[in-house]
């Protein structure tokens, strides 16, 4: 894992440029960070990936006991 430190307004750039991290507000322990990405990547909460790919596996193992 890297670990990079940012200040308030400062960003983190990655696949060139195309993907940015802004640092938008730090309060106490919890930090506010603003996301610009290309519209096909899938940005989520980490509970809400794992939600939804609970979700998938689900739906996969329905499908496979209809057939």
């Amino acid at each position: 894992m890297l670990v990079l430190t940012r200040k308030i307004g400062q960003q983190i750039l990655m696949d060139k440029g195309t993907i940015q991290l802004k640092v938008l507000k730090v309060n106490n322990d919890i930090i506010s960070i603003g996301i610009q990405a290309p519209q096909h990547i899938e940005i989520d909460r980490e509970e809400i990936y794992l939600k939804k790919t609970i979700q998938r596996n689900e739906a996969i193992i329905l499908g496979e006991q209809s057939i």
